[in-house]
């Protein structure tokens, strides 16, 4: 609160300003009189808030007049004759009002410059963000004319897939660029990322998405990787669960407990295979999930096969 106080100076007019900075002397000059009795051996104690307020609330100006303002009225009614009798402690006032004043009138400058260099970080990681998409969105044509200038159908699959891993980076920045801080709403990133695989993978087989993700945020280097983990096992869902046109409904199901999120993705088809091949979206699942100090496991349903991995996460 004090601190804003700083930052956020009013922009009253200067004479404005000293004249509140008066006000403010009158209202401690007669708060000192009725506890004249309580504060009779210091004069001057109550009038230190005062300057430390108009410094605060106004500016350095405004703290000089009200140490100023301050010693003359104590000098003339509160201090008992003759006037050189409470020298030093007028000394010891002047000195220390005007080092609040100074002290405060340099922390709003740095607080100033702090603020002005938040600004400007801010908006560089803007740009960043916004040449990083921009990158991301020409690393993905790319990515499509080889795929269309290549005839041989492995190539063309494995360039899709690098294409959809891309567009799960992609989909992290877009997110950033419409949100206030660096995380990330996993619902809707999860909803949109399960909405694109299902249009890229379906094509004219009867294959369903079904998404459930609780209402959390994740910092977006954990989102891109969240996100990753639920392409490569919808993915695999799809190219080994439902052969030769099968019909079917995949379930991705996100939770959060604690400092853990779960990734549950089922599915209704032939079931969990026997043997696990150590494909490029096995390996990356793998490295994924041990980068987040995680685990997956693997279980066959009656119908189908259920994959979770559990993963750490920040608070």
């Amino acid at each position: 609160m004090l601190l804003r106080l700083i930052v956020v100076t009013p922009r009253y007019p200067v004479w404005l300003r000293y004249l509140l900075t008066l006000g403010l002397v009158g209202i401690t000059f007669i708060a000192k009189l009725l506890l004249f009795d309580t504060l009779d051996s210091y004069p001057l104690l109550l009038f230190i808030p005062a300057v430390f307020l108009a410094s605060v609330i106004f500016d350095h100006g405004s703290g000089v007049l009200a140490t100023g303002a301050s010693a003359i009225i104590a000098t003339a009614y509160l201090v008992p004759p003759p006037a050189t009798s409470a020298l030093l402690p007028l000394v010891v006032f002047l000195v220390t009002g005007l080092v609040i004043a100074a002290v405060t009138e340099a922390l709003r400058k740095t607080l100033d410059k702090l603020a002005q260099a938040k600004s400007y970080s801010d908006l560089l990681l803007q740009e960043l963000a916004h040449r990083t998409r921009n990158d991301l969105a020409t690393i993905i044509s790319l990515l499509r004319l080889q795929a269309r200038s290549d005839s041989n159908p492995a190539v063309q699959a494995a360039i899709a897939s690098a294409v959809a891993r891309v567009e799960v980076v992609a989909k992290v920045h877009d997110t950033l660029r419409v949100a206030d801080s660096d995380l990330v709403n996993l619902t809707s990133y999860a909803e949109r990322l399960c909405g694109s695989l299902a249009d890229f993978h379906r094509g004219v087989r009867s294959i369903a998405i079904q998404v459930h993700c609780e209402s959390f945020s994740v910092k977006s280097s954990q989102a891109g990787s969240i996100g990753l983990i639920v392409n490569e096992l919808v993915t695999n869902a799809f190219k080994y669960a439902y052969p030769e046109g099968q019909a079917g409904t995949v379930e991705v199901d996100i939770t959060r407990t604690g400092g853990q999120v779960t990734i549950t993705v089922r599915d209704d088809g032939i079931g969990c295979p026997s043997e696990v091949k150590s494909g490029l979206g096995t390996r990356l699942i793998n490295l994924l999930t041990a980068q987040m100090n995680g685990r997956m496991t693997r279980s066959p349903l009656s119908h189908g096969c259920e994959v979770r991995v559990v993963l750490s996460v920040d608070g």
